[in-house]
């Protein structure tokens, strides 16, 4: 399988084609350096032939955009890289830094008061300055010594983040770069800064820019070929992602295509005689497969979250937890550490499992139940599932939307195999009393009610009513509220309004007139993760010893 062959950039070779996304995780420390759990969280995901970290700041003055982000401003940081490096190592794996100036992406809170500089005065998030060539310079040396502190770290490589609207694609995309210097073409500021670096580090040197950000007027496939061409001479690779400020992106929702930029990389394919990664919803082998007719290595992102052993299953034939790409808990990165709703150990790489005997007996085979059971079997438990319908899956068994629907039931094939294989004895279609568990969360989505021929109203930002939409609008004249769209991330929200439009619905300012109105509008609701992380909980600190 080319997947799993080894391959080389530059002078580092890799144990295989498989690479983990960049991916900011909020689980380094306010100063900057990765913490345990940080270590641990890479650790678990060695089995990568390449790491590539979390973007990462410059300087301490203008270059970050969240809060606990990872940054190699100063010198006294480069032993606590050294461990994370040393730890990836150990696991025969590669890591790279990538590092990062913001720009205009971020906000004078997060960089300690000062104000956003940016190639062009075009405000996203607070007012910003237009650099002058002084800040230009300052810049690249920032660039530099971090380079030089990566190297000095252990890592095996850097890459520049020329990707998602941040400082370097601020420069190179004609969207947000109107300077009228020698700068107008960006590209003579990424040749200056790849240079400066090329001169100190020996390390591969490599790029991640977005093979599209979804606007004519800013980065786009034909673009980007031309881009790469001119620096290929002074990069040792090439990494495609997509998307700028708006709300498509890299991490695109189950509304869009698996895997999803491969036309697009096609493009940049014709023209780039140097390595090229790709990353895009690859979740399955047979999207990395689709991947590597283009790209020499794939990325994997939020796949990996939902399964860090990932290339490990892969090689083995074991039951893969797939990324259902409801750009949840991962995308919530503003107030909070990374979760996955699939994936309750991310964070957590940390904990260990606490061997267990004796049977135990589970009552309910929703998504709760289901990862008890897993915990409970792989700490060592005998586990019996009792499932009073004649199926697996709970609530997920009446999603509507066709999208959805076809992203999440994956979840549960993963369920009936990893529990077939950990020996999990499952009872359906019937209803035991005599249980030491019952997982059934407190709380539930709506269900399902048939209407015909009527005006409804949803002003409402349950799932459940986002789903129904798609089973209503057939028989009836269907309104929805913005709050519908509520809490979702961006991608999902504006995809969910397009599915929308193609049949018919309604999107509405305010209220209006109807046979059926559903207003409730909840802070906190039910949901898949929620459900999932209680039964991982559970499952992990159940003692029998404890009855």
């Amino acid at each position: 399988m080319k997947l799993l062959e080894p391959f080389s950039i530059k002078d580092v070779e890799l144990k295989n084609r498989v690479v983990m996304s960049p991916m900011i995780t909020n689980l380094a420390t306010p100063e900057g350096y990765p913490t345990e759990e940080h270590i641990m969280y890479f650790v678990r995901r060695a089995s990568a032939g390449l790491l590539i970290t979390e973007y990462t700041y410059v300087n301490k003055v203008d270059a970050r955009g969240s809060p606990n982000q990872l940054g190699l401003y100063d010198d006294e940081l480069i032993p606590k890289f050294a461990r994370l490096t040393e730890a990836i190592h150990n696991m025969d794996s590669k890591i790279f830094v990538q590092l990062v100036h913001v720009g205009r992406k971020t906000r004078k809170n997060l960089i300690w008061g000062n104000q956003p500089i940016a190639p062009s005065n075009i405000p996203l998030l607070d007012p910003v300055k237009e650099m002058t060539e002084d800040d230009i310079n300052r810049v690249i040396m920032d660039f530099v010594k971090a380079s030089e502190r990566a190297e000095k770290s252990g890592f095996d490589g850097i890459e520049l983040h020329g990707a998602h609207g941040y400082l370097i694609a601020q420069f190179l995309s004609p969207a947000t770069n109107k300077r009228e210097d020698k700068y107008r073409d960006g590209v003579i500021f990424l040749e200056e800064l790849i240079k400066e670096i090329k001169r100190i580090v020996s390390i591969p040197v490599g790029m991640r820019i977005s093979v599209t950000e979804f606007d004519p007027q800013g980065l786009t496939p034909e673009l980007v070929s031309k881009i790469v061409k001119r620096v290929e001479h002074l990069l040792d690779y090439v990494h495609l992602s997509a998307g700028r400020d708006g709300p498509l992106g890299g991490s695109s929702s189950f509304y869009y295509q698996r895997p999803s930029y491969v036309e697009e990389a096609k493009i940049v394919r014709k023209s780039a005689n140097l390595p090229l990664l790709l990353v895009g919803s690859v979740s399955t082998v047979e999207d990395a497969e689709k991947v590597l007719e283009v790209a020499d290595a794939v990325v994997l992102g939020r796949q990996i979250l939902a399964d860090p052993d990932w290339v490990v299953k892969v090689q083995k034939n074991l039951p893969i937890r797939p990324c259902i790409r409801c750009n949840q808990l991962c995308r919530l990165l503003s107030t909070r550490e990374v979760r996955c709703d699939v994936n309750p150990e991310l964070g957590w790489e940390i904990l260990q499992l606490k061997k267990g005997e004796g049977e135990v007996k589970i009552a309910g085979g929703g998504v709760m139940g289901l990862e008890i059971a897993r915990v409970l079997a792989l700490r060592g438990f005998d586990v019996k599932l009792y499932e009073k319908r004649d199926k697996l899956g709970g609530q997920l068994n009446e999603i509507k939307d066709p999208w959805k629907k076809n992203e999440f039931l994956r979840l549960i094939d993963y369920y009936e195999k990893e529990l077939k294989r950990l020996n999990v004895k499952i009872y359906l279609s019937r209803e035991e009393k005599d249980v030491d568990i019952v997982a059934i969360p407190k709380e539930r989505q709506p269900e399902f009610k048939e209407y015909k021929g009527l005006r409804i109203l949803i002003n409402s930002n349950l799932y459940a009513y986002q789903d129904y939409v798609f089973e209503w609008i057939k028989y009836n004249e269907v309104y929805v509220t913005d709050n519908v769209f509520k809490g979702l991330d961006r991608n999902r929200s504006y995809l969910l309004q397009q599915k929308y439009k193609e049949l018919g619905v309604n999107i509405v300012k305010e209220k209006v007139n109807a046979d059926i109105v559903i207003d409730d509008i909840r802070k906190n609701q039910p949901s898949i993760g929620q459900s999932i992380s209680r039964g991982f909980w559970l499952a992990m600190n159940w003692n029998t010893s404890l009855l």
